[in-house]
């Protein structure tokens, strides 16, 4: 049986020092100094023919990208119509292709639960959460992100309406940590969402707004948005990716729009939980020669945002995180409340 990496080698190999990538297990608290061969990692995890079509449909594209486009750009990335669908393609992926019997991850289910209009989860999840396998396979095979989101309104699949959606109709910001102190960690699923103060709110107080019924643009952020307010990616040590929910760019100071903030969140980084209102930004957008660029300021944090990123990604992880030098995570850990042995963590 094949050795099936869930975090692909050529992003775990971002994580490494020396070749090296540190391997911390969250139940017993122990650190190992391993090869990216052997961790995140599984025989049999995916059947050899999945496996192969993993490699062949998007973790080569999404590489080239990565590696030419991306981990190479100081401060501005460029990326292409055809960059984008791979990013986000990519990113579907990341999100299904560990097996996950926890719908709690999943934000409308979350929500929906709490509200009341989820009575049965066990027969819920049997109905509504489509096979892990079939799910992965569909996304692999989809051209283009219409092709996608037509999965959504064709299937009664909860995984797919949620995670795909998610993606495909939010916008990305990029963030770094090459000035900070603290880099990024990697959690065994890849990655993590908040769902805030104003994950319900800013879809209700958009509607609640008097011209909402007349206003074709806040009805299409309606159409688009969830609860989840943004999902991180870690790219790179010193890179990471989030989706954005499209609903934010009501409130950013750009906006035409007068949003009220709710007291307890009086501004857009409290709602957030880090950063502020530059890092928020979308991409701007060019058409030259047919072809429309999505251009990206990749924004520095300061060590609490990198910390408040790293603690979602920890919360997210099943058992496993890897990173490259245990003492730039040092305050991460010391946030979420996690011991590093003593002789890596001086």
């Amino acid at each position: 049986m094949v050795n099936s990496h869930f975090i692909p080698q050529f992003i775990l190999r971002d994580f490494c020092s020396d070749n090296k990538i540190q391997y911390y297990n969250k139940g017993t608290q122990t650190l190992e100094t391993r090869s990216t061969r052997s961790v995140f990692s599984e025989k049999g995890y995916y059947p050899d023919h999945l496996e192969k079509e993993l490699c062949s449909k998007i973790e080569y594209q999404f590489s080239v990208v990565l590696n030419n486009k991306i981990l190479n750009a100081r401060n501005n990335i460029t990326l292409n119509y055809e960059d984008m669908w791979i990013l986000k393609k990519f990113l579907i992926i990341t999100m299904l292709r560990i097996h996950d019997d926890n719908m709690e991850h999943n934000t409308w289910y979350k929500y929906l639960k709490r509200d009341g209009f989820i009575q049965n989860p066990d027969e819920f999840q049997s109905k509504f959460s489509g096979d892990f396998y079939e799910n992965i396979t569909k996304i692999l095979n989809c051209s283009d992100p219409i092709s996608a989101l037509e999965l959504t309104e064709t299937e009664a699949n909860m995984t797919l309406f949620s995670f795909v959606r998610d993606v495909i109709n939010s916008y990305n910001v990029f963030v770094k940590t090459s000035k900070s102190k603290e880099n990024f960690v990697m959690p065994d699923r890849g990655w993590a969402n908040y769902c805030g103060i104003i994950c319900m709110k800013k879809i209700n107080g958009i509607m609640d707004m008097p011209i909402f019924p007349f206003d074709p643009f806040l009805q299409q952020i309606v159409r688009m948005s969830s609860p989840q307010d943004y999902a991180v990616f870690p790219l790179s040590s010193q890179l990471a990716l989030l989706t954005v929910s499209p609903a934010i760019q009501v409130i950013l100071p750009s906006s035409p729009y007068n949003v009220i903030l709710p007291p307890e969140a009086p501004t857009l980084a409290k709602c957030m939980g880090f950063g502020n209102n530059k890092v928020f930004s979308p991409p701007k957008t060019q058409l030259v020669c047919r072809t429309k660029l999505y251009m990206y300021e990749v924004h520095q944090l300061k060590p609490s945002d990198v910390v408040f990123l790293n603690s979602l990604l920890i919360g997210n992880a099943d058992s496993y995180l890897g990173f490259a030098e245990p003492e730039r995570i040092k305050q991460s850990f010391e946030y979420c409340k996690l011991q590093l042995p003593l002789d890596s963590a001086s």
